[in-house]
């Protein structure tokens, strides 16, 4: 299964992050992933009106992609490189990209999350549901 980012979209953000000491970042993006879905869950999918479960794989990834990469180096990357000490600039950089992903996040919301509700692989406007501030609009 592909995550929503992967390592170059970490390097199109932060160029030197894979010469800091760590090469890779694979498992980390699963876990981005796995806390975007999680905040959809509680942000997004209760106000859709839809019932179940969300399904992720009916997701635009790539809607996300941004988003992942902001997440991984905010929770995951970077907080392996930091030192947790006075001066250390990785703690700067995580309190920018917990930031960004914010931000992101919430313009995602508010444009409408891209779910494929009908399985027929293609998005149609209807399946395209916006959230702004705390309501529901269609």
């Amino acid at each position: 299964i592909m995550a929503m980012s992967q390592d170059s979209d970490l390097t199109a953000l932060q160029p030197d992050i894979l010469s800091l000491g760590i090469s890779a970042f694979t498992s980390e993006h699963a876990k981005g992933q796995a806390d975007i879905e999680r905040e959809l869950r509680n942000a997004w999918w209760a106000k859709t009106g839809r019932t179940g479960e969300l399904n992720s794989s009916k997701l635009t990834e790539s809607q996300f992609t941004r988003c992942s990469a902001f997440i991984v180096l905010w929770k995951y990357a970077l907080p392996k490189l930091s030192t947790w000490g006075d001066g250390d600039r990785f703690l700067e950089m995580i309190k920018f990209y917990r930031s960004r992903f914010d931000e992101e996040f919430e313009q995602i919301l508010k444009d409408g999350v891209e779910y494929d509700a009908d399985g027929d692989g293609s998005v149609a406007n209807a399946e395209k549901v916006a959230v702004h501030h705390g309501r529901l609009s269609r």
